[in-house]
């Protein structure tokens, strides 16, 4: 059943991050500066890349240290449970439920639907397994840990936005921390599902079973197509337009699991 702490902890975070989005709209309140590019309408693209990195940030943290409390989310994934997990897949699903009324509101359905596909399959899946049935909660801690990857990536989108060369001291450090945790978080988690899935599926649905298979198999073919493309963009085409490698950037988090 649900639990009164999954759904407090999910509408906070939904309200954390409309709060978050509300400041960093707000002259008077904003702490740093706007890109000049990025001042006026299309100031929500910044801003929801800044809300992006805090919730990376928060979940790949907190789901680290739920692996390193509880390493038996990787033993049993299927049933093990603390209301710590279910914390970060809360905050997850809240920022989601925020992100796709930002994403409906200033873009529409027509341009963002498959992000908004890829948010309402999280939440549905979120609510019903994580939430409801409170089964699977470490298939969610571990994928929580690409978050990881997506720090670097957010970091990689706030660069180009506020201007800095691709030949800057900062871009490039940030570029092979971004280039590791690709590799290290993003792909090898992908990879390490398949044979996660397969040990499972004795103890959950066929249908379940082969739909998660399907999912991680489509999820890894987009993210080594865009692994491609990020390493194009930063090594082979130095002189590219920052609009064109935010757009990489984007597609790369909107293929990802969150």
């Amino acid at each position: 059943m649900f639990t009164p702490s999954s759904l407090l902890t999910t509408l906070v975070s939904c309200l954390g991050f409309w709060i978050l989005n509300k400041s960093l709209n707000s002259n008077n309140l904003i702490i740093i500066p706007v890109p000049d590019k990025y001042a006026g309408l299309t100031r929500y693209k910044w801003r929801n890349v800044v809300g992006s990195l805090v919730h990376a940030t928060v979940v790949s943290i907190v789901g680290a240290f739920c692996l390193y409390t509880t390493p038996q989310y990787l033993q049993d994934r299927v049933e093990t449970y603390t209301s710590l997990g279910e914390f970060n897949i809360a905050v997850t699903i809240g920022y989601l439920i925020y992100d796709t009324r930002d994403l409906l509101q200033h873009q529409g359905v027509t341009s963002t639907w498959p992000i908004l596909l890829h948010h309402l399959t999280l939440i549905s899946t979120g609510l019903h397994m994580f939430f409801y049935h409170q089964r699977l909660l470490g298939y969610g801690i571990i994928c929580s840990l690409i978050e990881f990857n997506s720090v670097f990536l957010h970091a990689r989108q706030l660069l180009l936005m506020y201007s800095f060369s691709k030949s800057s001291g900062i871009y490039k450090m940030n570029n092979v921390f971004n280039i590791f945790t690709y590799i290290a978080f993003r792909l090898a988690i992908f990879t390490t599902l398949f044979p996660f899935v397969w040990e499972d599926c004795g103890r959950i649905t066929p249908l379940l079973c082969n739909g998660f298979l399907l999912c991680v198999s489509i999820l890894l073919v987009i993210n080594l197509v865009l692994f491609y493309r990020l390493i194009k963009s930063d090594f082979f085409s130095i002189n590219r337009k920052d609009d064109t490698d935010i757009l990489v950037n984007n597609n790369i988090n909107n293929g990802k699991s969150r």
